[in-house]
């Protein structure tokens, strides 16, 4: 409660510094990293030498001055009862050693932060508010808590080193004044240029001269010299390798785990790696790529038990695991759409600059997936929102720690079929004279414009709102349920309870604002008019109602949402950034459906005659009772790459592409349905109300559960590997 108080005030009063973006809700390394590596760019662009300085500051959050700390919270107007509590905690604190088995006496801590803290990050940002006041006139910075970048970019190596020189003196002059050091032999400097010959350069701290490296690991992310990638992609598949060793562990092609938990596995503890910040360095080296793909694939392979002629193409739709070079650029659309609804992120600018630095002869390949990213969201019809501050801090504080009154449960069950007589029966039992007011939202084209509606029965209102395309169902029922309150309060209806049937909609407005992961600004909004209500002596009262139940005023208002869809007012007629960010998976998908139509005419020829679409899961998914063995095999035969005498024939495994029998080629159709050395048929295990498959194709394109779990069982009993 204190930390959220806290960050409230000094993130509605804009206290900390534009460069500080670690530990604060909305922001992230990816944020840092996304400005650096566009300075970088353009920088590349202007033919500039980017001269940056990455600093290492000693033990920092364990020599914070704590008086200092306190000076600083009161200078910022922080409530001097806060700050006591603050302090008395921080200065209350005492550590105990132990010696040779010896308990020393404890000893009280004057300085630092304790490590571990919820409050320890956010003091430490209030602590070096004003670090970059000391710097910014002679050079850029960014700050993630204790790690710092400073840099320069210029056409004059010399100059870009003398303003370096120059923002370390005063950096040094604020470190001592608040009891920090430089550990000068952990900080580093890097060149960034696309030039061949790299002058050298003299940056030095307190008369210690700054190593000067052709790289550097900043935030999780090495950037070399020439942006080229090659380091960080060798260090992540040297992290992937140790992951892909975890996989082999725990199952084989025909035993282990299933391919469930297998590519759940891979998710967590390899993709991941290839996920991180990676986008920021793409266009780069293609070999270094080109490594990465091959790792992939070789994941997907233990994954599915295939074999190593499995194409990439045929791997990655059979795993729903798209082609990294798509993955990266949907990473980077999604980034981009939460970063533009903050109209003063830096990198909105340094992008419009990027943007108007490339020509028109730079092919797609050659543009940075953020780039992509920027002209392509703002080539939409209707630009998104935008707000200066993130929306959590743009609403009193009192309404975020208020409880609304919302009933989840109204008495009527969702599947009730006198729904509308018991709805009438509570009415009239616990709110009589009470308003009724209605919301819904209707959206019923997957293109079409999504429709909010609000119904007051009593005095015979309707008001029909319209939303973009873009917009889901959810956003059009907030916006109703905002607009439902703000007509109450405007028109001081006492005693109104609002009936909604979006239960998710109540369930977000009912959560934490500071726990929860989006911070949908109508959601907020509605939590202030509440709140706002509540102030006024004004009741109102949020209730879930079940949809389609024969409730009047429910049918009524799905009626008007309907209308609203062409008839609406466009008051709400907005991008919000949380429905543009469905866009991306939108765009990943179209990309993929592109990429796998231009490669299967060379690979994937087969698999592309079972698997028609990319689905939106493995099939796998829905049979987690099947074995590793049977799951490997249905893999194999649906991408076309399995152990039958005709497929390792074409490898010159075998000799001959005959089957064992010696009557037919052995392909699976033959193995499956008419080798007599099997001894039975799989048409012998099919249930006789299913229609005969006329091959195994059939079997592998329809999916069919009744069909997968005979073929299971006649593999089983078979006891056929493929």
């Amino acid at each position: 409660m204190i930390r959220n108080r806290l960050e409230w005030f000094v993130e509605s009063q804009g206290i900390l510094s534009k460069t500080q973006f670690g530990f604060r809700k909305g922001l992230s390394t990816l944020d840092s990293l996304s400005i650096l590596t566009t300075d970088i760019r353009l920088a590349f662009k202007k033919k500039e030498y980017l001269v940056g300085v990455f600093l290492d500051i000693a033990s920092a959050y364990d020599n914070v001055l704590l008086p200092v700390l306190r000076q600083k919270l009161l200078h910022l107007s922080v409530s001097e009862k806060l700050v006591r509590l603050i302090y008395s905690t921080l200065t209350s604190r005492s550590i105990s050693v132990r010696y040779q088995d010896t308990l020393l006496p404890p000893r009280l801590i004057f300085k630092g932060l304790p490590q571990g803290s919820v409050l320890s990050p956010l003091l430490y940002s209030i602590y070096t508010y004003d670090l970059d006041r000391t710097v910014e006139s002679f050079c850029n910075i960014l700050q993630y808590a204790d790690d710092i970048a400073i840099y320069v970019s210029s056409s004059s190596i010399l100059e870009a080193t003398c303003r370096l020189n120059s923002a370390l003196q005063y950096l040094g002059d604020w470190l001592l004044t608040h009891g920090l050091s430089l550990s000068v032999s952990k900080c580093s400097c890097v060149t960034f240029t696309r030039k061949r010959l790299i002058p050298e350069i003299d940056i030095s701290f307190d008369g210690e001269k700054i190593p000067r490296t052709n790289k550097v690991k900043f935030l999780g992310l090495i950037l070399d010299s020439r942006l080229s990638g090659v380091p960080h992609f060798n260090y992540i598949i040297q992290k992937a390798e140790k992951g892909i060793n975890v996989l082999r562990a725990l199952s084989g092609a025909w035993w282990g785990a299933h391919p469930y938990s297998q590519k759940l596995l891979y998710n967590a503890i390899i993709r991941s790696h290839f996920d991180y910040a990676s986008f920021l360095l793409d266009p780069c080296n293609k070999s270094a790529l080109d490594k990465l793909t091959k790792t992939q694939s070789k994941c997907l392979r233990i994954i599915l038990g295939a074999m190593k002629s499995s194409p990439i193409n045929a791997l990655q739709i059979e795993c729903v695991d798209p082609p990294l070079y798509l993955r990266r650029q949907y990473l980077s659309d999604r980034f981009y759409v939460k970063a533009a609804q903050n109209s003063s992120h830096p990198l909105l600018e340094k992008l419009e600059l990027l943007s108007s630095l490339s020509t028109s002869s730079d092919s797609s390949q050659n543009i940075p997936c953020i780039l992509l990213s920027f002209l392509k969201f703002n080539r939409l019809p209707t630009p998104i929102e935008k707000v200066p501050l993130n929306p959590l801090f743009s609403n009193s504080f009192e309404s975020l720690i208020f409880q609304p009154p919302i009933i989840l449960n109204f008495g009527i069950s969702k599947d009730s079929i006198s729904a509308r007589q018991e709805f009438y029966s509570i009415l009239s039992e616990h709110w009589q004279g009470w308003l009724t007011m209605y919301t819904d939202a209707s959206k019923l084209a997957e293109d079409g414009c999504v429709g909010a509606a609000v119904w007051i029965p009593v005095y015979k209102i309707a008001l029909s709102l319209k939303c973009p395309p873009v917009s889901s169902v959810f956003t059009g029922e907030s916006i109703a349920i905002l607009e439902a309150i703000l007509y109450a309060k405007s028109h001081s209806l006492n005693n109104c309870i609002i009936f909604t049937d979006s239960l998710s909609c109540l369930q977000t407005i009912l959560a934490n604002p500071f726990k929860s992961k989006t911070k949908f600004p109508i959601i907020l909004k509605i939590r202030e008019a509440l709140f706002e209500c509540k102030k006024n002596n004004i009741n109102i009262v949020l209730a879930w109602i079940p949809s389609h139940r024969g409730i009047p005023g429910n049918e009524t208002v799905d009626s008007c949402a309907k209308n609203a869809i062409s008839t609406g007012s466009l008051e709400y007629f907005k991008l919000y950034s949380h429905d543009v960010s469905s866009l991306s998976r939108t765009h990943l998908f179209k990309s993929w459906n592109t990429h796998w139509n231009n490669t299967k005419k060379k690979v994937g020829s087969h698999y592309s005659e079972v698997q028609h679409t990319i689905p939106p899961r493995p099939w796998f998914f829905k049979y987690i009772n099947l074995s590793k063995r049977i799951v490997s095999i249905i893999c194999r035969l649906r991408i076309g790459h399995s152990c039958t005498p005709v497929h390792l024939a074409k490898l010159r495994i075998k000799d001959s592409s005959i089957c064992e029998c010696g009557l037919d080629e052995g392909t699976a159709d033959h193995i499956l349905f008419n080798c007599p050395k099997i001894g039975s048929s799989l048409y012998d295990f099919l249930p006789k109300k299913i229609p005969r498959p006329s091959n195994i194709k059939c079997v592998l394109t329809s999916l069919n559960s009744a069909l997968l779990k005979s073929l299971a069982k006649f593999i089983n009993s078979k006891n056929i590997n493929l």
